[in-house]
């Protein structure tokens, strides 16, 4: 009986995946366009939502709308950085489009590609979306499974405030 105890302590935790407090694991990617490349570290300094989500995905087309506002209100201080696991980049760029003529706001945060979704394999990406609240030194704050509504936002700008 101990040897399974200590199996499933074990298995566990190898599973238990990226926890808040952990260190955001570094990454760079190219933008959506392929003409510049992005780190995590460069943005150092500043409080980051990285958002992974794809155009496909239900929930990822219901928050990204809201994320235009987010990033809108924040002059400095705080970035939101997304990840698209799309297969091609012209799909994440034609769903943007799409809401920016909705918003009539041009994509205001660092959008990403990933098509080797090497980004949502080191998050453990447990489903689509998936975000991560980073803390200006890299810390992971909060993680946040499953899409965002406008309370949400409101209840995540508390904690971005509390991070700046």
């Amino acid at each position: 009986m101990k040897k399974i105890l200590l199996f499933l302590a074990l298995g566990l935790n190898l599973y238990a995946g990226i926890a808040e407090g952990d260190k955001a694991p570094d990454f760079t990617l190219k933008t959506l366009d392929g003409k510049k490349s992005q780190s995590l570290h460069s943005l150092k300094g500043n409080v980051v939502l990285l958002n992974l989500w794809a155009s496909w995905c239900k929930g990822c087309k219901k928050e990204i709308p809201e994320f235009f506002e987010l990033q809108k209100s924040y002059k400095q201080g705080f970035k939101i950085i997304t990840v698209s696991v799309d297969d091609t980049a012209i799909k994440s760029q034609n769903f943007l489009n799409s809401v920016e003529k909705k918003t009539t706001i041009k994509t205001p945060f660092i959008t990403l590609h990933d098509t080797e979704k090497n980004v949502a394999k080191a998050y453990q990406c447990a489903a689509m979306p998936s975000s991560y609240l980073i803390d200006k030194e890299g810390v992971i704050k909060q993680i946040i499974v499953g899409s965002l509504n406008a309370d949400d936002i409101k209840q995540l700008k508390i904690e971005i405030n509390k991070l700046k």
